[in-house]
């Protein structure tokens, strides 16, 4: 009886610490989505509403790449600050 609760026991606590493990693995990718706070439509508006005609922009290192529409319908590539986005001399 005694080595019946003992087995038990044990087993039941296995099943605890290996179901706490999962949830505590699964929190570290959770976290680092959360850092990255980029958000293309929003600074796409942002760009837009300062007169830069970009159709699509996203993070280049320390930099905004925008995909811009110029006057003579071709497009290129520019680069803006992040912050202000001030166009960036690069």
């Amino acid at each position: 009886m005694i080595k019946n609760s003992v087995i038990a026991l044990v087993t039941a606590a296995a099943l605890v610490s290996g179901a706490a493990l999962p949830a505590m693995a699964a929190a570290a990718p959770v976290a680092a989505a959360e850092e990255n706070d980029f958000d293309s439509d929003y600074v796409l508006a942002q760009l837009q509403d300062q007169g830069v005609n970009a159709t699509a922009v996203e993070e280049w290192g320390s930099y905004v790449r925008a995909y811009v529409v110029g006057a003579d319908g071709n497009e290129t590539m520019q680069f803006f600050h992040p912050v202000t986005l001030s166009p960036a001399n690069i």
